[in-house]
């Protein structure tokens, strides 16, 4: 088992897209003995983020060159709705639920847009703790 300190960490940090279960099983330790040993150092911290953010900044210039060089249209409807300003445009995936329970109602109004509220209650005649 390795021990975790300053140069180990930035070894196990290449390659590894920032995440920290992937850090963890290079220096075969627990992701909580990683945890630990970024909390003690901010500088390791950024570093870890960085790379993490490395590879956000690679994933998104990827979609973008999809797009525009190769006219992905998987790649553009997935821009459009992921992005900011793509739902800003009024593109977005809308939520579904299914519930199996008949004893639960969910009630999902939009009164507003600063005023959202979503709420739960119990069908007639039912209690949410019988079985």
């Amino acid at each position: 088992m390795a021990k975790v300190n300053i140069k180990t960490f930035k070894e196990a940090l290449k390659n590894s897209g920032g995440n920290q279960a992937r850090i963890a099983e290079k220096l075969e330790v627990s992701r909580v003995a990683v945890n630990q040993f970024l909390k003690k150092r901010p500088k390791m911290r950024e570093l870890l983020d960085d790379a993490a953010e490395l590879v956000i900044d690679v994933s998104e210039d990827n979609i973008d060159t999809s797009i525009m060089v190769h006219r992905d249209i998987d790649s553009s409807k997935w821009k459009l709705l992921h992005s900011k300003k793509g739902k800003a445009r009024g593109y977005g995936v809308k939520q579904e639920l299914d519930i199996k329970d008949e004893r639960t109602r969910i009630i999902v109004e939009k009164a507003n847009d600063a005023n959202n509220k979503m709420e739960t209650k119990p069908k007639a005649g039912t209690s949410p703790d019988s079985s």
